[in-house]
């Protein structure tokens, strides 16, 4: 079974926008039933805990039994996990220096 992770939003200010909807978790849960989605607790996001928990995702606040991992905006270096795929926006291909630690983070933990 594969785990797809809903991390809540690490960076200053909160984003309340969600990678994916209750109502997009449910059709997977219902359609692929391969895939679960397990979604990080957050007071700052669109939809509640309990919204995602009625469409069948597990609520959680560990993230570390999950496969790939989804957000929406940058992930602050230290939430990082190591080994995991991350799906999020970034602005690190136009080299902001702002962005630069995260993906030297990124590739170190993909390279070693």
């Amino acid at each position: 079974m594969t785990r797809i992770g809903l991390i809540k939003e690490g960076k200053t200010p909160a984003d309340n926008r969600v990678s994916l909807t209750p109502a997009q978790c449910k059709w997977i849960h219902k359609n692929v039933p391969q895939v679960q989605i397990v979604v990080q607790s957050s007071p700052d996001r669109c939809f509640s805990d309990r919204e995602y928990q009625s469409a069948g995702a597990e609520i959680t606040d560990d993230m570390n039994d999950c496969d790939i991992l989804l957000g929406i905006k940058e992930v602050p270096v230290g939430h990082l996990i190591a080994g995991k795929t991350y799906m999020f926006f970034s602005h690190t291909k136009k080299k902001q220096p702002h962005n630069q630690k995260l993906l030297r983070a990124i590739l170190g933990k993909i390279l070693g």
